[in-house]
């Protein structure tokens, strides 16, 4: 074979595995979450259950990254985590949060795409995914598209939904008669911070 053709074999083998391998890293740091930036700033006896929710003595504050423009979206959301926190609404606080990459808007991206918002189709999940990528990296932490509310749910669920089931698993123990001490010391609303809180 001729010169010419070694080197482009060569060139085309090493530029597949750069661009495999680019892919590979890209979606490894798409995939790794943001860091919790409550917990640069938690004091003695807190607890920052995900970036969206700090529990102290005083109560639950509920980080809402997005601006409120009279639509009510912070009440919504107060309600989203008082409902999986099981706790009444008057104990949450809402608080505007420090701006962070862990903030970014999910939903603005998912806005972006030319399929209806209910098509779970293969290439429209697809093409949501990769749209998500740029705002996720950018951090883009963006109100608008009236996307606070989508982009909230899942996020409130996921802070609520581990602390709401350790409740019950602790409320079907003491009807049982089989609670033990507690690993944890309590909170206020009948939460409990991990021994792992500062």
């Amino acid at each position: 074979m001729s010169r010419v053709g070694k080197i482009a074999r060569r060139t085309f083998l090493f530029g597949s595995a750069a661009i495999v391998g680019g892919v590979a890293f890209g979606y490894v740091m798409y995939k790794r979450p943001a860091a919790n930036p409550l917990l640069e700033v938690l004091g003695e006896g807190e607890a920052a259950l995900t970036p969206y929710v700090r529990i102290d003595a005083e109560g639950i504050t509920l980080i809402t990254p997005r601006g409120d423009k009279g639509q009510g979206v912070y009440h919504v959301q107060a309600v989203l985590i008082a409902e999986e926190l099981d706790v009444d609404l008057d104990q949450i606080k809402v608080d505007p949060g420090p701006p962070s990459a862990a903030y970014y808007n999910t939903a603005l991206s998912g806005e972006a795409v030319p399929f209806a918002s209910t098509d779970d189709g293969f290439m429209a999940e697809t093409l949501r995914g990769v749209m998500d990528a740029p705002m996720k990296f950018l951090g883009m932490q963006v109100t608008g598209g009236s996307t606070t509310v989508p982009d909230g749910w899942e996020k409130l669920r996921v802070a609520g939904g581990p602390w709401r089931a350790r409740r019950l698993r602790r409320r079907r123990r003491r009807r049982r008669g089989g609670l033990t001490r507690p690993r944890s010391r309590p909170n206020v609303a009948g939460l409990s911070c991990p021994m792992a809180a500062r």
